[in-house]
């Protein structure tokens, strides 16, 4: 009999991440979710939430060192964290566009950093990286947030070479 895979879930108070971490859970995977702020998660059965923060190298460091202190280690990462940011691009303050990377990008760029290594030593694991039709083609009143997925989806095809 095979052991449960263990899966990581960054996002999921809502939407794809939340929906993800339901299913995944319903075909029998360990699986932890993340939020922010894990008391405001709705809860999912079977899912442990845990707090992350991706934008902190701290809190992504805590969160999967405590994934790794239970038995089973890590088989899958689902970045899947990220937020949309909309408005004409000139009125989008630098510091606004900014943060929009930090999560959409950089969230992902921190998490695989830490994983990727421990995939490695295992000799096995998959990173799977949730972006956006935006991020193949932009649409108006979202261009940050669309070039935020533009970089994720060329750093995810260096990241499959």
């Amino acid at each position: 009999m095979s052991e449960k895979k263990v899966v990581l879930i960054t996002g999921v108070s809502s939407g794809i991440g939340q929906a993800t971490a339901r299913l995944l859970a319903q075909r029998d995977f360990t699986v932890f979710g993340t939020a922010r702020n894990p008391s405001g998660v709705e809860a999912i059965p079977g899912v442990e939430v845990l707090p992350l923060d991706v934008r902190s190298d701290e809190s992504v460091n805590t969160c999967v060192d405590t994934i790794l202190k239970r038995p089973g280690g890590l088989d899958i990462l689902v970045n899947n964290a990220g937020y949309l940011l909309m408005g004409v691009v000139e009125e989008v303050a630098v510091e606004e566009a900014k943060a929009q990377f930090e999560t959409n990008f950089f969230g992902v760029v921190r998490m695989v950093k830490k994983v990727l290594p421990i995939m490695r030593r295992q000799g096995s694991g998959q990173i799977i990286n949730i972006s956006s039709g935006v991020g193949l083609a932009p649409l108006p009143f979202v261009g940050i947030y669309s070039a935020s997925k533009f970089a994720l989806e060329g750093y995810t095809e260096a990241l499959r070479h």
